[in-house]
Formats: structure tokens, C-alpha cells, sequence
């Protein structure tokens, strides 16, 4: 490829990094060719293009999903500034799943707790720029792991007040339920917050059905029928496959108290022996 194609490719980058973590400065690095970010309480990070410029060409028909991880896995490069103590102020629950956490050195130094199914949440830092780290046990066993818990559950809760009160207030119940988003990070942290899952079962007048397919994206609908639970995990599982930045394929159910997985269909089989009974 000419250079003109490595300046094109590095246009694209640039603007999807800029798009995904809003805020932070993303500057193209035509010398070393790679891309530059950074931003007010950032470490400043330099992400080399070669490696990926050079498996999109030899698997061209992959070049859009390798470009979608590469911005998602930009994420874990990116960290805050030294400071002197972590501010309680700034903790959050965050809502990723188990092999996400698996995927992370570190994850076992994290304050952690199950949500149901493959979810897990963990006490985060909320940074500017878009910018979330999870918190290791240096720095919250400072404060203390109630101190931390009850932090991270006021200020999620303060966070996504707005929510419960929106949906508390709805004229009607759209026939495809809710859609939230646009809380870049922490959407499915919705999850942690009581007064929500309360809203949404009050609102329904019964139990929900909850996905969280996207990390900044939460579906939720009536339960009702065995038939409008199925359309609905199709609609979270299309939602996943879509994404750039997938979470979960898990369908959850809510009382308005508690949260539980869904159980998964069950399927008709379709063994030998059973066409042959038919």
C-alpha cells in the first residue's frame, strides 16, 4: 500500500479513537506511524499502527472487526495521572463480565461483587475523558471495603437518579420496552441502582427482562410470554454482535428487588430417534 493509504488508515483510527474516547486529544504520529492520545489528568499514550495496518492487509474481509478491537483494547492503555490518594468521591460500580475481568491482570486486586448470571461488578475510578480504571486494593484498603462499597453504591445510585425518575414519569411503555444509553462506560451499571430495577417493574407492572449487550447500552422489557422473551434475547444477541464494544449476551429477569439470569431455551430436539418418532 502507497502512503497515501497508510495516511488514510491512520485518519480513520484517529477519528474512531476520537469518536470512542471523547475529550482526549488523538494526534497522528505520521513519523513512527501511530496515533497519539492524550488529555487533562491523562498519561499520555502512543499507540503504534504497523501491526495493525499489516494483518488488515493480509485478512482484508477482517479489517473492519480487527479496527473495532483495536480501539476497544486502547482502553486498558489508557491511565490516569499519578495522584496522591484515590478520592472516594470519584468510585463507581462497573458492570463487565467475568472473562472480562479474566482478561485483565490485576482483576483479583479488585473489589468485586456477582450481579447475576456471567455479570460482575467491580469499583471503578471515573476519570475525565471517558476514561474508567478499576481500583486495586492498595489504594481502596485505604479507606476501607465498607467505606469503598457504600461509595461506590452512593455515587452510582447519584449517577443514574435521572433514570428512575424518567422512567417513573413515561406517558406509556413502548411495545420493545427501553433503551439506555449514553453513558459511554458505566450504562450497565443501571444494574446496581434499586431505584431503577423498582422503576422498571413498577412501570411494567411486573417482572423485566434486562440485557446489558453493549458497554454503553442497557435493553429492558416486560417479560411477559415465553414467545416476547425469545424476540427479545434475539434483539439483545443482535445488539452484541453489532457493537464495538460488546458486553453480554445474557438475558436477566428483575422483580424490581433482585436479579436473576434468565434461563436459557430449550430447545426442540432434533435427534434421529426423535424424527423417526415423529
Amino acid at each position: 500500500m502507497s502512503s497515501d493509504d497508510r495516511a488514510e488508515f491512520a485518519e480513520r483510527l484517529r477519528l474512531q479513537l476520537a469518536a470512542r474516547y471523547r475529550g482526549l486529544n488523538v494526534d497522528v504520529d505520521a513519523v513512527r506511524f501511530a496515533l497519539r492520545l492524550h488529555g487533562a489528568g491523562v498519561a499520555a499514550v502512543t499507540l503504534p499502527l504497523g501491526p495493525l495496518y499489516d494483518e488488515c492487509g493480509r485478512h482484508p474481509w477482517r479489517t473492519a472487526a480487527l479496527i473495532a478491537e483495536f480501539v476497544a483494547a486502547a482502553e486498558t492503555q489508557l491511565t490516569a495521572r499519578p495522584s496522591s490518594t484515590l478520592s472516594l468521591a470519584r468510585v463507581v460500580w462497573c458492570v463487565r463480565t467475568r472473562d472480562y475481568l479474566a482478561g485483565h491482570s490485576g482483576a483479583d486486586e479488585l473489589l468485586a461483587v456477582d450481579v447475576a448470571g456471567p455479570l460482575v461488578a467491580f469499583v471503578a475510578e471515573s476519570l475525565p475523558n471517558s476514561i474508567m480504571r478499576g481500583v486495586p486494593r492498595s489504594e481502596w484498603a485505604e479507606h476501607g471495603e465498607k467505606a469503598t462499597r457504600d461509595a461506590a453504591t452512593s455515587n452510582t445510585s447519584a449517577r443514574f437518579a435521572s433514570v428512575a425518575q424518567r422512567i417513573a414519569a413515561a406517558d406509556r411503555v413502548a411495545a420493545d420496552g427501553w433503551r439506555l444509553s449514553g453513558d459511554l462506560l458505566f450504562q450497565g451499571s443501571v444494574l446496581m441502582v434499586g431505584a431503577v430495577l423498582r422503576a422498571f417493574a413498577d412501570r411494567a407492572g411486573g417482572d423485566v427482562l434486562i440485557g446489558v449487550p453493549d458497554r454503553s447500552v442497557v435493553l429492558a422489557q416486560a417479560a411477559g410470554d415465553a414467545e416476547q422473551a425469545t424476540r427479545f434475547r434475539h434483539r439483545v444477541v443482535r445488539t452484541y454482535r453489532e457493537t464495538l464494544n460488546p458486553c453480554a449476551t445474557a438475558v436477566l429477569i428483575t422483580d424490581g428487588e433482585r436479579l436473576r439470569e434468565l434461563p436459557p431455551e430449550r430447545r426442540p430436539s432434533t435427534s434421529l430417534l426423535d424424527r423417526l418418532r415423529g
